[in-house]
């Protein structure tokens, strides 16, 4: 028997596939109450990170922005530091100041769209999204079976092997990486020479070189990674167009049991 939630959230796909169909930018989304909704893409600031750690309000990424300026204001502070000493700027840091601002921009400009998003919201009474980023919906069976074992379940269709991550999201999870892996590969090496109290060259180049070995190695290792995962994906029915290897290197997901591809959470799409 088809339940009154299911009844609302067939009429919610319905109208959101017929407003996708007349042009308007909507997402799918299920609320934090469990319901469907089709929100206007103005009221989604940014989708949560598919299989990652996930901030999913303005107030955590704004968390994260100022974490990574907090970050640039050491990387500045060490780059003038010797200047009191009188000798010349530590020039190597300016690899931590360049990341470090980088993915400050990146995450205030996030936080600030799910600001504005969350603030559409409330303006015009829309509900709270789920902190998943996840729309739980399958379209009903075309035609009615009697045996009940042969009925498709929720889970043969909450993650839709179409459904991958958006590339801009790959994207902010691999450039959190490198500024990580990076700052780590500088940092660690850069107080570790300061101790043994090698020459000023050393403490600008010995590091720069780790960060950047550490760097390459993390590509290359989403790269190899991505290779496999694409092909893995084509062969399960996927289709990889538009994302390369190296974004493919930042997908996550699982095979059930029975041999079906499943996204560990939902991501962004219509």
């Amino acid at each position: 028997m088809i339940s009154d939630r299911e009844r609302r959230n067939d009429a919610v796909y319905a109208e959101h596939k017929a407003a996708v169909a007349a042009g308007e930018k909507r997402i799918l989304r299920n609320t934090s109450t469990g319901e469907l909704h089709s929100y206007p893409a103005d009221e989604i600031g940014f989708t949560p990170g598919s299989g990652q750690a996930q901030v999913s309000t303005w107030w955590g990424m704004g968390i994260l922005a100022v974490v990574a300026a907090i970050l640039t204001v050491f990387s500045v502070v060490m780059l003038l530091a010797p200047l009191g000493q009188g000798q010349s700027p530590m020039w190597g840091a300016l690899f931590l100041t360049a990341g470090g601002g980088a993915f400050t921009f990146y995450a205030l400009t996030l936080s600030r769209q799910e600001y504005r998003a969350t603030q559409l919201r409330k303006l015009r009474g829309s509900p709270k999204p789920n902190s998943t980023g996840r729309a739980d919906y399958w379209e009903p069976p075309q035609q009615p079976t009697k045996a009940k074992s042969s009925m498709k379940s929720l889970d043969d269709y909450i993650y839709d092997i179409h459904n991958r991550p958006s590339n801009r999201e790959l994207r902010f999870w691999i450039g959190f990486q490198v500024v990580v892996v990076g700052a780590l590969g500088y940092v660690i090496p850069l107080f570790s020479l300061h101790w043994l109290g090698v020459r000023q060259w050393a403490l600008v180049f010995i590091p720069l070189l780790c960060a950047a070995a550490l760097v390459w190695w993390l590509l290359r290792f989403l790269k190899r990674r991505g290779v496999k995962t694409k092909a893995l994906y084509r062969a399960y029915g996927g289709d990889p167009a538009g994302t390369s290897d190296l974004l493919f290197g930042q997908v996550t997901y699982k095979i059930t049991p029975d041999g079906r591809w499943k996204w560990p959470t939902s991501s962004s799409g219509d």
